[in-house]
């Protein structure tokens, strides 16, 4: 008998669930300070924020105005300063479910900002690749062009000498002709000496001659 009584105590308590006691109340409104008054709304719920107005201490009702502006008597037993741990607890739960939306918020912004992060770091690379390129490329066009500019410089030097080589040679060239002209004038005035002393020698031959042939004409 033990045994059996054993096993059906252990059998309803399996059998057994678990059930809680409900906080939630309605409590009627009336239009006076007793049970006797007629009720002018009967389910004003446990946690509703009512005005209260006046309070008498010897019937134990408190008179209150709800926010739809209805006034009426309410037992004071059912009135507490702050509101009830089950709209606190409400309210928690929706302050947690706002910061964990939030929070999630939050994660997605930072996996964002790291992803933007690494952008910004890929981009910052490539921008220093293209830097350092375009300094190469800045350095070569500067040597190139002082390689121009030298050349430049060089090619104006040697047009100053190509053009003082011209000038030289215009000047040999003048000099040239005045030195041919000089060297006819001096072939004609030796030409026209020798002339001149071949009329000479042949006129003062011609003068021997004839003054032989007179002075044997006289013997």
């Amino acid at each position: 008998m033990l045994a059996v009584i054993l096993i059906l105590g252990i059998t309803q308590s399996v059998l057994a669930d678990t059930v809680y006691i409900r906080d939630t109340i309605y409590v009627p409104l009336r239009g006076g300070q007793s049970t006797e008054h007629r009720i002018l709304h009967r389910g004003v719920r446990s946690g509703t924020a009512l005005d209260r107005l006046e309070t008498n201490e010897d019937s134990g009702y408190s008179l209150v105005r709800m926010g739809n502006g209805l006034e009426g008597w309410i037992q004071s037993q059912y009135l507490v300063d702050e509101p009830i741990a089950k709209d606190l607890l409400q309210r928690t739960n929706d302050r947690l479910f706002e910061l964990e939306a939030d929070h999630q918020k939050t994660l997605l912004r930072l996996k964002e900002m790291e992803s933007n992060r690494v952008e910004l770091a890929d981009s910052n690379d490539s921008l220093q690749d293209r830097n350092e390129a375009l300094t190469k490329e800045l350095t070569s066009i500067t040597q190139l062009a002082a390689s121009v500019i030298a050349i430049d410089d060089e090619n104006k030097q040697l047009r100053d000498e190509h053009d003082s080589l011209l000038a030289q040679i215009d000047a040999l060239s003048v000099a040239n002709q005045e030195l041919q002209d000089t060297s006819d004038q001096q072939w004609f005035l030796g030409g026209a000496g020798t002339v001149l002393l071949g009329l000479l020698f042949g006129f003062w031959i011609s003068r021997r001659v004839y003054h032989k042939n007179n002075n044997s004409g006289w013997a």
